[in-house]
């Protein structure tokens, strides 16, 4: 819990913009550090062409390695829900 001196005690730790939101909902969690600043600086939206663009390539060879990352995360959380359920089981009886 973080105390700002102002008599007050927010729910989450941290300061700056959006520290009233879990740390898991905020848009460095969300985008990477610092995304706060340049998803909403007036910079980025009044030149949308400096944003960088990936090509057809590099997209799919990104894609596809997030692909493969969520799969294996996906086979991990199946696993897991299978000990779960097995320990409740166990518990059951």
């Amino acid at each position: 819990m973080s105390w700002r001196g102002r008599g007050r005690i927010d729910p989450w730790p941290g300061r700056g913009p959006f520290s009233y939101l879990p740390p898991w909902e905020r848009l460095g969690w969300l985008y990477g550090r610092g995304a706060c600043w340049w998803l909403f600086s007036p910079s980025a939206r009044a030149y949308p062409w400096s944003a960088p663009v990936l090509k057809p390539d590099e997209e799919a060879k990104i894609l596809t390695e997030q692909r493969a990352f969520i799969e294996e995360q996906l086979k991990a959380l199946q696993e897991t829900l299978k000990k779960i359920e097995s320990r409740l089981e166990e518990l059951k009886k």
